[in-house]
């Protein structure tokens, strides 16, 4: 009797797979082979599912977006502030800070080796504002604050003895909450 294949659940497996090899190893660093290698399965396994590099780079982004999504804002109840909100997708951020950069340094190294390919910077675009749009949907924060929290992940990147999550916290409750009291309410327009 054939193997029966789950095919959905094989592709995101490969997706899955695929992020630890390109967060390791760079987008440029490799190809639909060392890919097939890395992941167990033949290059014919991969055509199967994903047309090129590209295609799995794609899906593989949009997979990490999503479950981090579901990750995130399955620890809010609906009964939750928004000030306690963010605290909790700030823990959130926080004990994720680690994939969370690799996830930008991934799109960064994808984005360079793509130079000015439109399609590249919709991925990356699409793939902030998701963030951005849950982030503020969640938190009902103004426009201009997701920059805040992504300028934080960066500097843990670039000064990570200077990086203090804890003081991030803050600094975006003064500005979020400033002049409300501590239970949260509705947020000043």
């Amino acid at each position: 009797m054939p193997k029966v294949v789950d095919h959905d659940k094989q592709r995101a497996e490969l997706l899955d797979g695929a992020f630890e090899l390109f967060a390791d190893r760079g987008y440029a660093a490799l190809s639909m082979r060392d890919l097939a290698r890395g992941l167990g399965v033949t290059t014919g396994t991969l055509y199967h599912y994903f047309k090129s590099k590209d295609v799995i780079f794609e899906a593989m982004v949009l997979r990490v977006v999503a479950r981090d999504l579901t990750a995130a804002t399955a620890l809010i109840s609906d009964g939750l502030a928004p000030r306690e909100r963010l605290r909790v997708i700030f823990q959130w951020i926080t004990a994720n800070e680690a994939d969370l950069r690799r996830v930008l340094l991934l799109v960064f190294d994808f984005q360079r080796h793509k130079g000015d390919d439109l399609l590249a910077h919709r991925l990356v675009s699409e793939a902030s504002a998701s963030y951005r749009r849950e982030f503020e949907a969640q938190v009902g924060a103004a426009p201009g604050v997701w920059p805040l929290i992504l300028g934080g992940l960066v500097q843990g990147l670039l000064e990570p003895e200077h990086h203090d999550g804890e003081i991030r916290l803050q600094a975006l409750e003064r500005l979020l909450f400033a002049g409300m009291p501590d239970d949260g309410g509705p947020l000043p327009a």
